[in-house]
């Protein structure tokens, strides 16, 4: 028997389908007459099969047919030949799935229903065959399997947001048979409707048939249809439709898709001057109804279209089985007959997608008000917030099998056993040790153990007012047994370890003969100490506990009891008060410096997301947070600085007016990734290869003499040589020409470093931040908010900050160590914050003012430190001269 050869209709179909292909050659199915949806892609499609038929006849291509490109058109008809030769000649059918083309196919029905067999995932929406390719390389080839890829969020995070299609849920939902309510909708019911579909023929960009219905006050529908018989028509119909919803200008205007908005858009760009100024009023009207189905409702329908949903809620259409494809094969039929029959059957279709769209508003808006429990129970409706996310660690209630292996679970318990069982095995005059959970209190009643009196360790009395604040009178009664008092916990570090220590502060209580007031020194202090404060902060940022787990810690090792709640606001509150003006100087020292690294890397939050920045030197580095990547306000940041900003390739970075040297890192990783996919690209590989070659030797030289241009230039003619070898001449692989323009396009900022001193070849000290911030970012997993993660990133440039200078964060904290230590004087803009100037003076251990005076005149003073502190810190928290220098 000879083989099959191809035939003209074969190659077409295979342009579309292998398996339609196979089902044709096998069965000897003619081709049914089938209207394509674009004129464009048929007029290809035809020309590229043609092209193929003449070379299996051995003809010559005509021009009509190759065009321009006779070289690739003639690769792809051998191509799409060579293709419908071994899939006809094959004994099995080819692999197939759900596209584009199933609904103008002759087997559609029957494809469909083995696709259902087979469980499919391609039957879900928007699984394109890239998609489903790239689950079946996972191994999820079923629409079960897929829905068990579906995880709830746990409870007390953010729930799922509208923002992308959800299909591992859309595949639960038809798994389980509910429709899964990600998000309640907006949808309301209004005292007038107006619901609208149009029938046209997209090749032709002409709507036939405009059709909608308005229902007032839930009465009867009033339909209304604008019929064209001809395409000149279809300008008056628009008028009238434009007219009719202008008489409803409050009413939403409901629609299933792009379609109809689109044509009413193109209708009042095109033939209605007078309708510019009023389209965005009715264009915001307009709600699609679709949209919802994409984002908030997962029904348990393959689909989303109009007929799969509205027959899922039971509407039924009057032809059983209309579709889009159909009513254009219903319109060709009328324009060749002209009978009223046809005519009247596509305006009864057009009016029952109308009907079917009001019945999918109407369940939205049932499902937007319908949270009751028994509602939920009766529809068969799942909101996704209510879902509860199993853990492997727990067992799970399974109530249609009864309670016995709850019972049983619930004995294996520690508490349980320990109370319960274990005690029963020991002398009765013993009783089971107490857990946290049945320990009783002093007093023998039920309750958790009364707080303690801390014993105090010191105390402090401060001297009585000698004047009265409020009218300056001297008339003062002192009352020697009152004493306002106020203890403060705290914290004391020893060579030996850290212990708790319990400061009482005193002041005596006077009242003013005069006023009448009663004066009392009252402390501004905190309940809680420096120390503490340093010591949770160091916790925090350095080890990336929680607020929670420092509160359990500090209560076990040092029995001060602080909720989570207020130590995490109390922590701030010191934080701002203490360190605050620290961290706004190391922002502006980075900005002063004569070389900035700069990255960035997104942050998720409560209910939004954001982006962090990192602004490093060799020797400081501050954070910034900002809710988009959006660089205007780094232009802004940096619109008088004249140094040099290291970066990666984020274009971005491109508006910036500064100097600017790429990182050299990062397009190594990228070059040899590359080089990883395409080993054997020798022209790519050559490329590469040269450019390591180049960049090693300058590396060599930065090991011998460090980042110094005057050893570094050496290496330009190098550059030169390899710019004009490999970037200026014409590459014949893809990657060499993709790199060669990438290459030269920032070829200058990948040399920069060879011509200043100082200057990395890489980006390495804002990464280097980056990992630092993401540390924190992995542990919070979305569960902070904007200014949760403001006060943060404070924490975090001092922190980083000491790490790149070598300090102890902790010491940093408790004053053992300064901001002017381990970097260069010439390093520090202006003068130190009030503390830290004041802790240098500290450190001098001058004990009068005037030993203040000669130091000054000593020329011993670095620029950073003012002359005259009493002023220049009048406003920033100056006490005394004896308090500047601790004397």
């Amino acid at each position: 028997m000879e083989p099959l050869q191809p035939t003209l209709n074969l190659l077409n179909s295979m342009l579309h389908c292998p398996y339609k292909t196979w089902q044709l050659s096998k069965e000897n199915a003619p081709v049914e007459p089938t209207i394509p949806l674009l004129q464009k892609d048929r007029a290809k499609n035809e020309r590229l099969a043609a092209a193929a038929w003449a070379i299996e006849q051995g003809e010559s291509l005509p021009y009509s047919i190759v065009r321009s490109t006779a070289s690739k058109f003639t690769k792809d008809a051998e191509a799409l030949l060579a293709r419908t030769k071994a899939c006809i000649a094959n004994d099995t059918p080819p692999p197939f799935s759900l596209i584009a083309h199933c609904s103008e196919c002759q087997f559609k029905e029957s494809c469909y229903k083995k696709l259902k067999e087979k469980d499919c995932i391609s039957l879900l929406p928007g699984m394109t065959p890239t998609v489903v390719a790239k689950y079946h390389k996972k191994g999820i080839t079923t629409i079960t399997q897929l829905s068990h890829m579906f995880r709830p969020r746990r409870s007390g995070r953010v729930p799922h947001r509208a923002v992308r299609y959800l299909v591992e849920l859309k595949a639960l939902a038809i798994r389980e048979q509910k429709t899964f309510v990600v998000q309640p909708t907006n949808v309301t019911r209004a005292a007038v409707s107006i619901y609208l579909d149009f029938e046209g023929l997209p090749d032709e960009k002409f709507q036939y048939l405009l059709g909608c219905i308005i229902i007032e006050n839930d009465r009867t529908p009033e339909p209304f249809s604008f019929w064209c018989d001809h395409i000149w028509q279809e300008s008056e119909n628009f008028k009238k439709l434009f007219t009719l919803l202008s008489n409803y200008p409050d009413a939403p205007i409901y629609h299933y898709g792009s379609y109809e908005a689109k044509a009413l858009k193109r209708a009042a760009q095109q033939w209605m001057d007078n309708l510019k100024e009023e389209w965005p009023v009715i264009e915001k009207r307009m709600v699609n109804l679709l949209g919802y189905l994409r984002t908030h409702v997962y029904p348990p329908t393959y689909g989303n279209g109009l007929k799969e949903v509205a027959r899922f809620l039971g509407f039924q259409w009057t032809e059983p089985d209309a579709d889009g494809v159909r009513s254009m094969q219903w319109r060709r039929q009328w324009e060749a007959t002209g009978s009223h029959s046809w005519k009247d059957k596509l305006i009864q279709y057009n009016q029952d997608d109308c009907m079917a769209l009001q019945k999918v508003h109407q369940w939205l808006c049932d499902l937007a008000i319908g949270d009751q429990p028994e509602n939920q129970q009766k529809e068969n409706v799942q909101q996704v917030s209510q879902m509860r996310k199993h853990s492997p660690y727990k067992l799970r209630a399974n109530v249609e099998f009864g309670e016995d292996f709850q019972v049983i679970n619930k004995a294996a318990y520690f508490d349980y056993q320990r109370d319960k069982i274990y005690w029963r095995n020991q002398p009765k005059s013993q009783t089971p040790a107490a857990t946290p959970a049945t320990k009783k209190s002093k007093h023998g009643r039920k309750g958790s153990l009364a707080r303690q009196t801390k014993k105090v360790n010191e105390v402090v009395v401060r001297p009585a007012h000698d004047v009265c604040p409020h009218c300056g009178s001297r008339k003062l009664h002192h009352f020697p047994t009152l004493k306002f008092s106020i203890k403060q916990t705290d914290l004391t570090f020893t060579p030996s370890g850290v212990r708790r220590h319990v400061i009482q502060y005193k002041s005596p209580i006077t009242d003013c003969t005069k006023c009448g007031r009663r004066l009392a020194i009252r402390s501004s202090r905190l309940h809680y100490g420096d120390n503490l404060f340093a010591l949770v902060i160091h916790y925090y940022v350095n080890y990336h506990l929680s607020n929670e787990m420092i509160s359990n810690m500090i209560r076990e090792q040092y029995g001060i009891r602080i909720g989570r709640q207020p130590l995490a606001s109390l922590k701030n509150k010191w934080w701002n008060r203490t360190w605050g003006q620290d961290a706004a100087y190391i922002r502006t020292i980075v900005l002063h410096s004569p070389v900035i690294h700069i990255d960035e890397t997104s942050m998720p939050l409560k209910g939004q997301s954001g982006h962090v920045w990192v602004f490093a030197t060799t020797h400081s580095v501050f954070y910034h947070y900002t809710p988009t990547r959006n660089t205007d306000f780094l232009r802004e940041l940096l619109k008088d600085y004249k140094g040099i900003v290291v970066s990666d390739f984020y274009p971005g970075y491109e508006t910036l007016d500064a100097t600017r040297q790429k990182c050299l890192i990062h397009l190594i990783r990228d070059l040899n990734d590359d080089l990883f996919k395409v080993p054997y690209d020798e022209e790519y590989r050559v490329m590469v290869s040269e450019f390591g070659k180049l960049l090693r030797g300058i590396i060599e030289t930065i090991d011998r003499h460090g980042l110094q241009k005057i050893y570094l230039e050496k290496h330009t003619s190098e550059v030169e040589h390899y710019n004009q070898a490999f970037i200026e001449k014409d590459h014949a692989s893809e990657l060499s020409v993709r790199y060669s323009k990438r290459l030269k396009k920032h070829w200058d900022e990948l040399w920069t470093f060879l011509h200043h001193d100082g200057v990395p070849w890489n980006n390495n000290n804002a990464e280097v931040g980056i990992k630092a911030f993401a540390q924190h970012r992995h542990g919070v997993k979305g569960m902070m908010r904007e200014d949760g993660l403001r006060e943060y990133l404070q924490m975090l440039t001092v922190a980083q900050t000491c790490r790149y200078r070598n300090l102890s964060f902790l010491d940093y904290l408790r004053g053992r160590c300064g901001i002017w230590q381990n970097v260069s004087p010439m390093a520090l803009p202006g003068y130190l914050p009030f503390k830290q100037a004041r802790l240098y003076a500290r450190s001098l251990r001058l004990p009068r003012k005037a030993h203040w005076n000669i130091w000054k005149r000593s020329a011993k003073r670095p620029s950073f430190i003012p002359d005259k502190p009493d002023k220049l810190y009048q406003e920033q928290g100056w006490v005394s001269w004896d308090d500047w220098l601790g004397s």
